[in-house]
């Protein structure tokens, strides 16, 4: 990958997405610090209870506006490629490693924070490192042993995420929602006893208690509803997913002229695919402080690896298909893999958050305690212990495919007994890098 950034078009459209972006997003905190602020000084008379909600949102703006400015910074100064990057990426990892072990009782002090009468002050940056830490070791897992990025590349990757991709995809999404809404409407209006049935559960519903027998009885009659069913499924499962997937790795097309290694592909996608879930996982946090923030803290890390993990594997496939475009086989499957582990994360995701077990055909089947239960919350695990697999072979099958070109092209270097040690470390470096960014895999 070149090092020189000339100013050329690309330049000016990261100059002013990224400036652009960052000037929204610190502005948009800078707002949502003072309202915060505001809500929470009793003298004021304001309501105090959304107070939490804005300055969470404050300090989110402000973390996202500031990767933004990074990323201007090395657009500015063009990243390098250095041997040390090896070294430098095995250091990220332990240091996100040691992260994520701070991590778990981070977790216990967000409850605690979350239920005293200093959340509005403490909450909001638990919120923000409770989100990133996860984000950033997936990242350096998916990275491990694969320094093929420029320094500073990997921040442009994140910043344009966060500039354009996430915006576009919040639009398109949209725009798809108020389609399915009014194709929803019009099915209902052809159904008046469960349009009527609808209504009346609505207007009685209370969330502070949840009448479970009513709400399997409207569950199961809906889920009995085909078309409805359909409905749900086509959205959840089918154009949410080839949506979100071909948006994701938006930011590597800016670079697809650059003919990126696979290897790039891959780590540049695994960057797309985090920075999408760590702003999934930063909008659901939002409103935490009500007591449910631990659980959304925990639960959105399964998100996070399957966003991180799919977009990994279509990155691998776009680029493996920009650098020899016969690869039409990895790029058409690499992109209905990452449908595939998103639909049914979606899927399956939909139909856990029912609080009560479905009358379903294979459900009928299993076993049911008591309690309220629902069978589908063992499947979400799996697939998360899933995506970390894929994650992992991926990385794993990558690294070993740079070691052989290696030895192919060096085999009297890599052969010695020196070629291992430290001395040689920055030469072997320096091989790795030009030939995953030079061969066509």
């Amino acid at each position: 990958m070149q090092a020189k950034v000339e100013p050329g078009w690309r330049f000016w459209l990261l100059a002013v997405l990224l400036g652009g972006g960052a000037a929204l997003s610190l502005g948009t905190a800078l707002l949502f610090l003072v309202l915060g602020l505001a809500m929470a000084a009793p003298l004021l008379g304001l309501p105090q209870g959304s107070a939490g909600s804005f300055l969470n949102i404050a300090f989110t703006s402000a973390f996202v506006g500031t990767v933004m400015l990074v990323g201007l910074f090395w657009l500015i100064r063009p990243p390098v490629a250095t041997a040390a990057e090896t070294a430098a990426g095995q250091r990220r990892l332990a240091l996100a490693s040691l992260a994520m072990l701070i991590w778990l009782p981070l977790v216990g002090l967000f409850r605690v924070v979350e239920s005293s009468a200093l959340a509005w002050l403490l909450l909001p940056p638990l919120v923000v490192i409770g989100a990133v830490i996860p984000a950033w070791f997936l990242i350096e897992l998916a990275r491990r042993g694969l320094n093929v990025l420029p320094r500073g590349r990997s921040w442009q990757i994140l910043s344009v995420s966060f500039a354009l991709t996430i915006p576009l995809t919040l639009l398109l999404s949209l725009v798809m929602l108020a389609v399915f809404v009014v194709v929803l409407g019009v099915y209902l209006n052809t159904q008046p006893q469960l349009l009527a049935d609808l209504q009346r559960f609505f207007e009685q519903f209370d969330p502070a208690d949840v009448d479970l027998q009513q709400l399997e009885l409207i569950a199961n009659q809906i889920l009995a509803n085909p078309v409805i069913v359909a409905l749900l499924i086509s959205l959840v499962a089918g154009v949410t997913p080839l949506l979100e997937e071909l948006l994701k790795p938006l930011a590597l097309w800016l670079y697809a002229g650059d003919r990126l290694s696979p290897a790039q592909g891959f780590v540049g996608g695994a960057l797309c695919g985090a920075a999408f879930g760590l702003w999934e996982n930063l909008s659901a946090l939002a409103g935490a402080g009500n007591g449910g923030g631990v659980l959304i803290l925990v639960a959105r890390i399964g998100s996070l690896l399957l966003h991180t993990t799919a977009t990994a594997i279509f990155g691998w496939g776009l680029a493996s298909f920009w650098a020899q475009r016969r690869y039409w086989g990895r790029l058409v499957g690499s992109y209905l893999l990452a449908v595939g582990l998103h639909a049914f994360w979606n899927l399956f995701g939909v139909l856990s958050a029912v609080p009560v077990t479905p009358r379903l055909p294979l459900l009928n089947r299993l076993p049911v305690t008591d309690q309220t239960f629902n069978p589908l919350w063992l499947v979400l695990p799996g697939m998360a212990l899933l995506n970390l697999l894929l994650l992992v072979w991926m990385n794993y099958r990558l690294q070993r495919e740079a070691q052989t070109a290696i030895r192919l092209a060096h085999p009297s270097q890599t052969d010695s007994p020196a070629a291992g040690t430290a001395q040689n470390q920055p030469a072997a470096d320096e091989r790795m890098e030009d030939i995953l960014s030079n061969r066509n895999t």
